[in-house]
């Protein structure tokens, strides 16, 4: 990707990760991230600032009710 800032929430071993991609027009403030989600407040010009949370589901059947 071509996108100047990142975030990322490494894997553990080799399952999981996330990533968060974004540009000059935006201004992202990490607040809290773990291995499922990135926590976020953000702020894009010419907008009113919010908080988005990006979140990844397990694709086990067995995590899925827990998750």
């Amino acid at each position: 990707m071509k996108l100047p800032y990142a975030f990322y929430e490494d894997p553990i071993g080799t399952a999981g990760g996330l990533a968060l991609w974004w540009n000059e027009e935006a201004s992202v403030n990490i607040l809290k991230s773990g291995k499922n989600f990135i926590g976020t407040r953000l702020s894009i010009k010419g907008e009113t600032d919010w908080f988005g949370t990006f979140i990844y589901g397990t694709p086990y059947a067995e995590e899925k009710q827990q998750f």
